[in-house]
This record gives C-alpha cells, sequence and structure tokens, in this order.
C-alpha cells in the first residue's frame, strides 16, 4: 500500500493546489491581475476546489485506474489530474475552462510538489 501522507503535508499539497492554479496561467498569458483581488477570487476557488478533489477524489479515481496505469506506464495519472482540474472549473459557473497546455502544466506542477512532500 502507498505510504500516508500526514496533516502538514496534506496541507501543503491543498496550498499548492490553491496557488498553482492562478500562478501557471499568469507565467504563460500573464493574466489574471494578481493585485486585484475580484479578478484572483475565482482562481483561488477553484484552486481551493481542486485541492479538495486532489486530497479526497484522487486517490480513489487513481486506485481503480492502477491497471491502466500498468498499461501506459503512468500516462493515465497525468490525465485523470488534467480531467480533474477540467472538472473543479466546470463545477464553479464563470470560470473560464483552461487550455490544455495550461492545465497540463498546472497537473504537472501539482505532480511534482506533491511527489517531493510524500518523499521527504
Amino acid at each position: 500500500m502507498g505510504r500516508r501522507v500526514n496533516p502538514p503535508r496534506r496541507t501543503l499539497i491543498f496550498l499548492t493546489c490553491v496557488l498553482a492554479v492562478p500562478t501557471v496561467p499568469s507565467l504563460i498569458y500573464g493574466a489574471p491581475d494578481m493585485t486585484n483581488v475580484e479578478a484572483m477570487l475565482p482562481y483561488l476557488l477553484v484552486g481551493a476546489l481542486l485541492g479538495l478533489i486532489h486530497l479526497f477524489l484522487r486517490p480513489i479515481i487513481r486506485a481503480l485506474s492502477a491497471p491502466l496505469g500498468c498499461l501506459t506506464l503512468g500516462l493515465s495519472g497525468t490525465v485523470i489530474d488534467v480531467a480533474l482540474i477540467y472538472l473543479s472549473a466546470r463545477l464553479l459557473p464563470g470560470f473560464p475552462a483552461p487550455e490544455f497546455l495550461c492545465a497540463a502544466l498546472t497537473a504537472f506542477l501539482i505532480n511534482a510538489v506533491s511527489t517531493y512532500l510524500r518523499h521527504k
């Protein structure tokens, strides 16, 4: 079975999700305006929702898709993470669906930090 993640690390993974959603689009496209609270609020809400999905729903989906992950050498995990980003963006009205590159880079950033925190 996998290694359990302790509560402080769970908090850091959640905060990574919250901060990755506005950070990656701002690095790629120059949006959103980080000084405008009203412009940042939808990004932070999607990040918070993604953090909750990442902590609670993602482990279940990854466990169910483990055989597919063996066949695709782990590529299905990235597809699942990008799909969860789209899901969290769709659940909040008024938030534009991210482009694939932005969603993939956000998933990569979150996975890199999560992997580092799990193996630290």
